[in-house]
């Protein structure tokens, strides 16, 4: 019988190891290049979804005003008039728009007046497409995402239906 021989292999050798390195540096850049890209992807929703409560917000500002023209006994159209506006959730009347930045106070809400600046404009076009009946509300939101603008256009019309 001959004497068997004992393997002294106890670990890698360095081309193992420079494969597994390897092997594991692509898996590492793939798993960050994806993190990177889900992070990226949610705040552009969250910029979207902010984006879309302050448009809402607008356009309800400008129907509470009409319903105050209402209430008032007001003529149509003499409280919402025709032209670019600005106008923030406790607004009693349209402001002339300065084309800034909207603000976001201590209690989490949007304004022109105080707290720190965000990345979004918000604009108000009102018109009248037919004399005495219906006004045109067109509200704008924009920003800026990684370099890109975006924005956000709603519609809405209103009508003298009093």
């Amino acid at each position: 019988m001959l004497p068997t021989r004992k393997k002294l292999k106890n670990g890698f050798s360095i081309v193992e190891a420079i494969v597994a390195i390897f092997i594991l540096s692509i898996a590492l850049s793939a798993t960050m290049r994806t993190l990177v890209q889900n992070s990226n992807d949610a705040n552009l929703v969250n910029n979207s979804f902010i984006a879309s409560g302050l448009a809402q917000e607008g356009m309800e500002v400008v129907r509470n005003l009409r319903d105050n023209e209402w209430s008032l006994n007001a003529a149509w159209g003499s409280i919402v008039l025709d032209g670019i506006w600005s106008v923030q959730w406790d607004s009693m009347s349209l402001e002339a728009n300065s084309n800034v930045f909207l603000k976001k106070d201590n209690n989490g809400f949007y304004n022109y007046s105080s707290g720190t600046d965000t990345l979004f404009k918000r604009r108000i076009v009102i018109s009248s497409p037919g004399p005495g009946i219906e006004k045109k509300i067109v509200t704008t939101v924009s920003w800026i995402e990684r370099g890109n603008p975006k924005i956000l256009v709603v519609e809405e019309h209103l009508y003298n239906w009093r």
